[in-house]
C-alpha cells in the first residue's frame, strides 16, 4: 500500500546515497526532442508527477513517446521521442480545443504555452486550482507580441492558445517572476523562428537558468541521438543539507552534481552554491569548524548591531535573487540549528509558487520551536536557545513537495517530526522516502513510521518500498 497520510521521521543513521536528476532539464529536453527531427533517447529522466504530466500532454499532441524503466535506477526512465520537426500533429478547434492538463507543473504549463503556438489549432491548457493562481502574464504578453492569440480573462491559466505555426519575430520577456517565461520561448524559438531576449537589469537570480537553457539548446541533438539528463543541484540540496546537519559524519556522498562556481562549476545552476552557503549545525562540527563559524557570527554581530550595517554581503545574509534559487528553502529550514542568525532576503518569488512558501516556512518552523521573524520578504532565523528542545511537531506541507522534503531532512536532526501528506513529493522526487529508508549504500537507512492521523501515535514502521510510494 502507498504512503499513509501522516509519517514520522526518526533521526539519522549514517552511510551514503546517490543524487537525483533535474526535473526542469528533463522537461526542457522533452520539448526539444518533440520539436526536433528524428528519434531522441533521453536517459536518466526522473519519473515524477511533473514529468508524467508533460509526457501525457505530448501524447495528446500526437507526439510518439515511449517510456521504459532505467536499469541503472528504478526511479528513472529512458524516454524515447520521435520528433515532429516543429509540426505538431494534433490540434483542436475554438469550439472543441485540444485539452492539455498540467496538474501543478509550472514548467510544463509554461513550456507548453509557447510550444502549442507552433501548431495549427486551438489548445486549452489548465491545471489544479493553485496552478491557475501562479504567474503567467509576462509569457502570455510575449506570445501576443509575437502575433499569437491567447484568450484568458486574467493572464493566467486556464487559457486558450491559437496556434498559427512559426511567426518570425523578436520579443523581450521579463523574468522577474520566473525564468521559465524566457526558457519557454527559447525552447521553441528554433522552430518558431523567434529572437528572444530579456530586459537589461533583469532579475539576477533567474539569469543562470536562462543561460542554462541557451547552453542546452547548443548541446542538444536536434536531429536525433542520445541525451543524458544533467543532475539537479536544487534536488541535491536536501542531501548536502544532511552533511551540513551532521558535519562530523558527512554521511552523504552526492554524485554527478555541479560543484560551486568557485570550485570549477559552470555557474549555470545557482543552487550548486548550496554546499558553500549551507547553514552548519554547530553541535555536529569539529572544533576547528566551530571556531570559524564563531568568527563569522562575531563579524555578523559587530557589523549589524554595532556598526549598523543592515545589508552586508556576509554568508549569514542569503538572497533568493543573488545567492540561491529553489534550494533556499532547504537552507531556511535547517538554519535554526546554526550558531548564528541567518537573514534570508528577497523571498517574494516564493509567495507565488506551489504554496505561499514564505508564510508556510514561518508557520512550520515556529511549530518546531525555532525563532523566526518575518519582515516583508525577509525571514530571519535565530539560533535555538540552550534551554529549548526543538522538534516534536506536526508539519503541514500545503501539498508542496519542497515543504515535505525540507522538513523530512530536518527530521533527521530533530526528534518527533511528523509530516502530513508526504505523497506530495510525487511532483518532483517520488522516490524520496524510498531512498531515505533504503539501507546503505542505496539509501540512508532512516526509520520512517506510519502514524495515526488523529492521535499521531506510531502504527508501524514502513520498510517495504511499496509502502513508501506516493499515493496518486
Amino acid at each position: 500500500m502507498p504512503l499513509p497520510e501522516l509519517i514520522e521521521i526518526v533521526p539519522l543513521s549514517k552511510e551514503q546515497l546517490r543524487s537525483f536528476q533535474w526535473k526542469k532539464a528533463e522537461i526542457m529536453a522533452i520539448v526539444l526532442a518533440a520539436l526536433g527531427k528524428g528519434e531522441v533517447i533521453l536517459k536518466g529522466a526522473l519519473w515524477s508527477e511533473d514529468t508524467e504530466a508533460m509526457v501525457e500532454c505530448m501524447k495528446r499532441l500526437g507526439i510518439e513517446v515511449d517510456v521504459a524503466v532505467d536499469p541503472e535506477l528504478d526511479a528513472n526512465r529512458i524516454i524515447t521521442i520521435q520528433g515532429c520537426n516543429g509540426q505538431l500533429p494534433k490540434g483542436g478547434t475554438e469550439a472543441a480545443p485540444l485539452e492539455l492538463f498540467v496538474a501543478n507543473a509550472g514548467t510544463a504549463a509554461r513550456f507548453l504555452s509557447a510550444m502549442v503556438c507552433l501548431g495549427h489549432g486551438v489548445y486549452r491548457i489548465s491545471g489544479v486550482p493553485r496552478m491557475h493562481e501562479r504567474p503567467q502574464k509576462e509569457l502570455i504578453e510575449a506570445l501576443r507580441k509575437l502575433g499569437y492569440r491567447v484568450d484568458t480573462p486574467n493572464n493566467k491559466l486556464p487559457a486558450l492558445f491559437f496556434g498559427k505555426g512559426p511567426v518570425r519575430g523578436s520579443v523581450t520577456v521579463s523574468v522577474e517572476d520566473s525564468s521559465q517565461f524566457a526558457s519557454a520561448l527559447l525552447l521553441s524559438s528554433r522552430a518558431g523562428e523567434w529572437d528572444v531576449s530579456i530586459p537589461a537589469g533583469a532579475n539576477p537570480d533567474e539569469l543562470p537558468y536562462v543561460e542554462m537553457t541557451r547552453e542546452l539548446l547548443k548541446a542538444f541533438p536536434h536531429n536525433g541521438g542520445e541525451f543524458q539528463i544533467e543532475a539537479d543541484a536544487s534536488s541535491a540540496s536536501y542531501f548536502h543539507a544532511v552533511n551540513a546537519l551532521f558535519g562530523r559524519i558527512q554521511p552523504v556522498k552526492v554524485l554527478a552534481c555541479q560543484p560551486p562556481k568557485c570550485k570549477g562549476g559552470t555557474g549555470w545552476q545557482i543552487d550548486a552554491e548550496f554546499p558553500r552557503l549551507a547553514p552548519l549545525n554547530e553541535k555536529m562540527y569539529s572544533a576547528r569548524q566551530q571556531v570559524a563559524e564563531c568568527w563569522k557570527g562575531f563579524y555578523y554581530f559587530v557589523s549589524r548591531s554595532l556598526l549598523g550595517h543592515e545589508n552586508i554581503h556576509d554568508p549569514y545574509i542569503i538572497s533568493r535573487k543573488t545567492h540561491l534559487g529553489d534550494s533556499i528553502m532547504t537552507a531556511i529550514t535547517i538554519s535554526g540549528l546554526a550558531d548564528g542568525p541567518y537573514a534570508f532576503v528577497q523571498l517574494g518569488v516564493l509567495r507565488k509558487q506551489e504554496c505561499e512558501r514564505v508564510k508556510a516556512l514561518y508557520d512550520e518552523l515556529r511549530k518546531c520551536k525555532f525563532r523566526v521573524i518575518e519582515s516583508g520578504d525577509t525571514l530571519e532565523v535565530l539560533p535555538v536557545r540552550n534551554e529549548v528542545s526543538p522538534g516534536n511537531a506536526r508539519i503541514s506541507t500545503y501539498h508542496d513537495h519542497r515543504m515535505a522534503m525540507c522538513f523530512a531532512i530536518l527530521g533527521l536532526a530533530l526528534p518527533g517530526l511528523k509530516i502530513e501528506d508526504p505523497s506530495c513529493v510525487r511532483k518532483t522526487v517520488p522516490s524520496f522516502f524510498q531512498i531515505l529508508a533504503a539501507p546503505p549504500p542505496k539509501g540512508l537507512g532512516v526509520e520512517i513510521w506510519e502514524c495515526d492521523p488523529k492521535s499521531g501515535d506510531r502504527v508501524r514502521r514502513l520498510e517495504d518500498p511499496k509502502d513508501l510510494e506516493p499515493r496518486k
